[in-house]
This record gives structure tokens, sequence and C-alpha cells, in this order.
């Protein structure tokens, strides 16, 4: 049995390509790749398996020189590389874990480096790996408390389960989520390096996270009195030369400082930039999204999606689709959804492989019009068990009519949730968002599509 889904696996993933292959040769082309930067691998469609492992390759490559670098600057202790997870762990004097380095960021910057360079990023990770050692009094900690926020899935991703360790374990990192795409935790900051606070840390202070968090605002509040930035008319970004400038998008106070039109509108390119427009100003939008994309192609992205400041808090936003500033804002927000994906799915297969279950997961696939307007898709296949990311296409296709096959539909994101959602069930906790599929549209139901033509295709707005 497992032999027979894992053939209909493989036949799903050639199919997939082959179909999107053939549906947008001739009339679309694929974004530039400098356009889409990722924490971990590159968004890739369906049965890209080889670049997947190469990639792999080139991270445990990395993560065998970080090994050695920290042996060489006198880490004697046993130390543990997770590759699912891409982090090392360093033990303290009793064998526990006490220092977590996440090696996205830092593998980033090795790959982006000039090779006579390289060998001198390596080293930055020595200096994180003397972050303070613990125990240490909250009295002590507390003024080196600081807020930060990095993308949701940075921190989501991190909480599929261990399998070298499956009893139940802490977050090894506590966060909230902040405008529905980003997150906010708390790191104990030195002049050496910072370290992340997971739960159990929390709880031998005998405080809560909300507590930690307002402590670390007050901190980040008395170090942020310098003036914003104005790089264009109604645009203002962060002038401070220190890894919390996107922070600062906490503190209502420096939000105020930039004088817009309409609601208070960021963007987070970068963890060293904060850019604030006006939701009513489309020039002023369209520059902010113009640096943002700019910032979000370096090392170390945050996050290309606007968040617009609203009576419920940050929330996720794109202007008029008639506005100037509409395109350069959706490529920013489908590019970043594709970083998240693309880092989810090669975790979970990774997680699925080791676990011995055969589900597909599903690739979400970008293609660009001729006008440069971007389409994200995705693949269901008959008889396949998938985990299928939220995606404004959904390409049916019958295995069993052979590879060669067109499929059987393609429909938007919103006609299939209206007419199947009972039958798309959402993974529990899993950010970004996959659904479990329950079957395969009925004959009658892919008529129906078929024969309603606002449920066929994604209607964009005119360039």
């Amino acid at each position: 049995m497992r032999s027979h889904r894992k053939a209909r696996g493989t036949l799903a993933l050639l199919v997939g390509a082959l179909i999107l292959g053939l549906w947008w040769v001739g009339v679309r082309k694929e974004p530039a790749p400098a356009a889409a930067p990722t924490q971990g691998a590159s968004p890739a469609s369906p049965g890209d398996g080889g670049r997947a492992a190469a990639l792999q390759q080139d991270k445990d490559e990395y993560a065998r020189k970080a090994l050695e670098a920290l042996r060489a600057a006198g880490f004697t202790d046993p130390l543990t590389y997770d590759p699912e997870r891409f982090l090392i762990q360093i033990p303290d004097a009793q064998g526990q874990q006490a220092q977590t380095i996440f090696l996205g960021n830092l593998y980033e910057e090795y790959r982006a480096a000039p090779p006579e360079q390289r060998d001198k990023v390596l080293q930055r990770i020595t200096v994180m790996g003397r972050a303070p050692g613990f125990p240490i009094s909250y009295t002590s900690a507390r003024s080196s408390l600081l807020p930060v926020v990095r993308p949701r899935a940075y921190f989501s991703l991190l909480e599929i389960p261990d399998l070298n360790n499956p009893s139940p374990s802490p977050r090894p990192v506590e966060w909230r989520p902040l405008g529905e795409v980003l997150a906010v935790a708390i790191v104990l900051d030195t002049a050496d390096a910072m370290k992340y606070l997971g739960q159990d840390q929390f709880q031998e202070w005998g405080i809560t996270f909300d507590e930690a968090l307002g402590v670390a605002m007050e901190n980040l509040r008395s170090q942020s009195s310098e003036p914003l930035i104005s790089v264009a008319p109604g645009v203002c970004a962060s002038g401070w030369r220190d890894s919390y400038a996107v922070s600062r998008m906490l503190l209502d106070e420096v939000v105020r400082r930039c004088k817009v039109r309409g609601d208070p509108v960021v963007f987070a390119p970068q963890r060293g930039l904060l850019l604030i427009t006006g939701s009513e100003d489309e020039d002023g939008l369209l520059r902010a999204a113009e640096i943002a994309q700019e910032a979000f192609q370096a090392p170390r992205p945050i996050d290309g999606r606007a968040l617009r400041r609203t009576p419920q808090g940050w929330r996720p936003f794109l202007p008029s689709p008639h506005g100037k500033a509409w395109l350069a804002m959706r490529k920013l927000a489908v590019y970043s959804q594709a970083r998240d994906y693309a880092d989810q799915r090669d975790l979970l297969r990774q997680h699925h492989e080791q676990l011995g279950v055969d589900l597909f997961v599903a690739d979400f696939v970008l293609a660009e019009d001729e006008q440069g307007r971007i389409i994200s898709q995705a693949v269901w296949v008959k008889g396949v068990d998938t985990l299928l990311p939220r995606a404004d296409r959904i390409f049916f296709m019958d295995s069993e009519l052979g590879p060669e096959a067109p499929p059987v539909a393609v429909v938007r994101w919103e006609a299939v949730e209206r007419d199947m959602g009972a039958q798309l069930l959402p993974m529990e906790g899993d950010y970004p968002v996959r659904y479990q599929p329950q079957g395969f549209p009925s004959p009658e139901q892919l008529a129906r599509w078929k024969k309603d033509p606002s449920a066929m295709g994604v209607p964009l707005p005119p360039p």
C-alpha cells in the first residue's frame, strides 16, 4: 500500500510540474529570482526535488563549517545540529540546552558574501554562541530585555515537533502574532549577542510574557528619541543603526512622528529598516514599496507585506487595485507568502520523510503575466493525500487521465472555498495556513464551475 501511495505522489509531482509549465508557456513569464528572497529555499515548482536536495546539502555543509568554527573558538561541550530546523544547540555545564543558534539568516549572509569574506562572516557565529549564559536573575536581566519583530513563520516553523525528542517541551522561543504576518518575541541583549527567551525562562523568573514585554517596550522607548528620516514626501524611515528599527512599530509615539495622509502604514522589509507612510497617499505608498522591495532582497529580510494601523491593531494592507501602488505592493505581499510557504514546505517534507508519512506538500507556485501581475497557484490531484496552500488559483488534476492531460478545472480560491469549504480541513497550528482536501470535486461540481465565468481563472484589475 505504501509503495502504491508513493507512486501516486510521484505522479502528482510530475503531472503538476508538466501541467503548470504547459499552461503558462508562451503567455506567462516567471518572476525574476531576485524579487523573491527567502529565509531558506526559494519557491520552486512541483517536483523540484533535485534543487531542494542540493540546497539541503549546501546548508548541511555550512552547518559543518559553523560547528568547526565554534569548536575552534573553544566550545568544547557536545554541540547538536538539527538539520530539520536548521539550528545548533549549545548545552550548559549540566548538559542541558542553554543556547540555540538559528542558522537561517547567518547562512543567507554567508551565501551573499564574496568568497574572500566568507570566513569573516562565518566567525560571527562564535559571538552568538557566547550569548549570556543562564541562570541569570530577573533583576540582572531586566534592563537588557528588548522586543524583536520577526516573520511569524520564523517562529511557527520552530514548533514542528522534534523527532529526536518526542516528549512535549516548552516553546524554544515565546512569541505572539503581530499584524497576522509578523510576530514579536523578547531577547536578552548584551554587548556581544542577543538570546531569545522561551517559556521556561519566564517561568523561572516568575513573570509572564506580557509583563516581560512591557519592560522590554520601556527599554526600547528609552532608546527611541531620535527623529525619523524623511526619504520622500509623506514617507519616513527609521534612523536607528541597531537591530530594533522594525520593533519600533510597537511604539505609537514613534509611528506618530511621521505625518501621513490617512491611517499609518508600515513596511518592515529588514530588521534595520522601518518605513512609514499613509493609507491615502498613493505616491507615498509606491515610493515606500519601491524602497521595501530593494531592502527585501538583501540578507536577513523580515517581510514585504504592508501593515495598516486600525482600531484592532496592525493588519495586512493593500490599496485600491486601480491605484498606482497596488502592483508593487501586491508583488511584495505574494513574494513574502512564497518565501513562507517554501520554507514550510521544505520542513514538512523533511518531517514527513523521517516519519515515513506519504503526504504531498503542494507548492505555492508563482507566475507573472505580461503586465507584471503576479498569480499564485497550487495543485489538487485526485486520489493523492495533500497539504494545500491557499493560492489564487487551484489546478484540479486527475492523474488517471495520464501525464499529458490538462487540468480538469482551474478555479479561483474564493470559488473553491465557497463550494468545497467543508472538504478543506485547515491544519491546526500551521502557519502559513494549509488545508488537507477531502475527496475531489464531483463531475457535477466541475460542470458548474465551467458554466460560471466568475469561478474560472483569476480576475485581476487592469494594469
